[in-house]
């Protein structure tokens, strides 16, 4: 068994409070014993100084041996990264080039990373199959009670047809002008493993048998995504 954390908070625009709360919710994952935490996309809020980051997140992976899947991140000057894992030794490992999409590994075996706009992209169904990942995780955030449930269709869905364990890592709070709901949660082939409070901040932990991964080359079904959803970016 496998234990992962979501991480749930408020990114601000204060750089050191939004350190604050990763190096808080990391020293959660690893009291927890977790052996993965995922961010949201935009977890560090707005910052042009992401070197504090990056040694925040590589220290917090070597001091609880945790491995960190990240969400927009800079490697260096002029470096950007739409998402990159960090090994338990603190070690930048693969990273998703903005815009891109790809299978990076993880300890949960290949994973793809999704922003929301690329998650409620319907051109992800042709690429998924292609790309065969046992994980996927989409970086989404809901403003509605009826968003956050099409959300939960289309993880059940994808769960189903194009991996076998589905993660959902948000914000929560105030965003902008809007109001965020928590919607992390994890999906495993149809059934919901964890959902977060949607009010709450913190991390949320589920554990996953990896030994239920089975390769499979049947054909899967087409994903729909909710009509709900696919307006938002298309």
């Amino acid at each position: 068994m496998t234990q992962v954390s979501l991480a749930q908070y408020r990114p601000t625009g204060v750089l050191a409070e939004n350190l604050l709360q990763i190096e808080t919710v990391m020293d959660q994952a690893g009291q927890a014993g977790s052996a993965l935490i995922c961010f949201s996309h935009d977890f560090l809020g707005p910052t042009d100084d992401e070197g504090a980051a990056r040694e925040v997140l590589c220290e917090g992976a070597r001091r609880h041996h945790l491995e960190v899947l990240t969400g927009h991140l800079a490697l260096g000057p002029g470096k950007p990264v739409q998402s990159v894992c960090i090994d338990p030794g603190g070690t930048v490992g693969d990273s998703v080039d903005p815009g891109g999409t790809k299978v990076i590994n993880t300890s949960l075996g290949p994973t793809m990373v999704l922003t929301e706009r690329q998650a409620y992209d319907p051109a992800i169904d042709p690429l998924a199959r292609e790309l065969r990942p046992r994980v996927m995780l989409m970086q989404t955030n809901a403003i509605s009670l009826l968003e956050l449930e099409a959300i939960k269709e289309l993880a059940i869905e994808r769960s189903y047809n194009q991996a076998h364990l589905i993660i959902c890592a948000s914000d929560v709070g105030p965003c902008g002008d809007e109001m965020c709901l928590g919607t992390s949660l994890a999906v495993f082939q149809g059934e919901i493993l964890v959902e977060a409070d949607v009010s709450a901040a913190g991390t949320v932990e589920f554990t996953v048998d990896m030994s239920k991964f089975i390769d499979s080359d049947i054909l899967r079904d087409a994903v729909a995504i909710p009509e709900l959803l696919r307006r938002k970016y298309h």
